[in-house]
């Protein structure tokens, strides 16, 4: 893929600050990463005890609980992050963690870091950036999509589940993003993306042989498929990272949103609701995202305060772009903020 780089608008900082913010931490990743591991080894753990026992009611409970955090394992979240090699200082640890969730989430640790990479250099350029497109939200938040997101996320299966048994096949130009094709002919990865999806195909394959032959039906839907189910929580934070804004303008501060959300909620998103922050210096590991938008915000734009505020903004973009079809949502700055850098046509 070759493009000229953007000039992106960046907010300056002196070479102190951004040492000190780009400093990662093995234990902060350990207690990260550790905990996401530690919580589905429990759910998985939880449900099969309520199989093994037969009870139903309890056990789909723990099921549908499991899915909704087994999404934000994958790269809404803990996949992302990790493939930037943020979290850990020791890189041999970050690349375990960012395999293993690859693999339980039917990612491909191959292709999502060179396709995350471009997603950063071209953010919402038209054409340039395949992993995020901004298609009007009305295309996007719509009843099929809603009901999906709460049950089985049969577009999300498909484009996942396809895409490995294409590559498997050695099909390297088919991609769930739409590059055309991310790797070009002769380039080494291409192979080791391809090699992935084999593992990953044989892999879930005797995963469900196994189950099977022992009766543990139920492990089949917790480890094998299920990141697709319940995803919900993981499509409404990737809504409002991009969705309603401008594309084809060099300031990431007109083509993310940083929203503020609860504990929790930023606790599973890994911070990520530091969105604009994240693009800006995708070098601060997540941990440093709390503290570094404070550095940042007296430029950035006003942010939602909630993450039901968040998704309020969206919907609201989508019922304007329904009136009025080319809307595009431009924040509100701060009076003394450095003014926003729009495209030039």
């Amino acid at each position: 893929m070759a493009a000229a780089p953007i000039d992106w608008y960046r907010i300056p900082l002196d070479k102190e600050t951004l040492r000190k913010f780009t400093q990662k931490s093995d234990l902060k990743g350990w207690l990260q990463a550790g905990s996401f591991l530690l919580i589905f080894i429990i759910t998985t753990g939880l449900a099969l005890y309520f199989f093994l026992r037969h009870w139903w009611v309890p056990m789909v409970a723990a099921c549908y609980l499991h899915s909704l955090f087994q999404q934000m394992i994958g790269m809404s979240a803990a996949v992302h992050e990790l493939s930037h090699g943020t979290p850990f200082k020791s890189r041999p640890v970050n690349e375990l963690f960012y395999h293993l969730f690859c693999f339980l989430t039917w990612n491909n640790p191959v292709h999502f870091r060179a396709s995350h990479m471009f997603h950063h250099q071209f953010t919402a350029y038209v054409g340039q950036d395949k992993e995020v497109i901004l298609e009007p939200v009305r295309a996007l938040m719509n009843w099929r999509n809603y009901i999906a997101w709460f049950t089985f996320d049969y577009t999300w299966f498909w484009t996942l589940v396809k895409t490995t048994v294409l590559h498997a096949f050695g099909d390297a130009d088919a991609d769930f993003f739409s590059w055309d094709p991310l790797f070009q002919k002769g380039d080494a990865r291409r192979t080791a993306m391809c090699r992935w999806a084999r593992f990953m195909l044989i892999s879930a394959v005797l995963l469900i042989g196994v189950f099977a032959y022992f009766h543990l039906w139920v492990l089949i839907y917790l480890i094998v498929f299920g990141g697709f189910f319940a995803t919900a929580l993981g499509r409404y934070t990737g809504a409002i990272q991009h969705q309603g804004l401008s594309p084809n303008t060099p300031d990431w501060r007109l083509v993310a949103h940083t929203v503020e959300v609860n504990p929790l909620v930023r606790f599973l998103y890994w911070n990520m609701n530091f969105h604009i922050d994240h693009h800006m210096y995708a070098a601060v590991p997540f941990h440093q995202l709390p503290k570094f938008h404070e550095v940042l915000k007296k430029n950035l734009p006003e942010s939602p305060k909630s993450f039901s505020q968040g998704i309020r903004l969206v919907l609201s973009v989508k019922k304007r772009q329904k009136a009025e079809p080319g809307f595009i949502y431009v924040p509100t700055f701060p009076p003394d903020a450095a003014p926003p850098r729009f495209a030039v046509n």
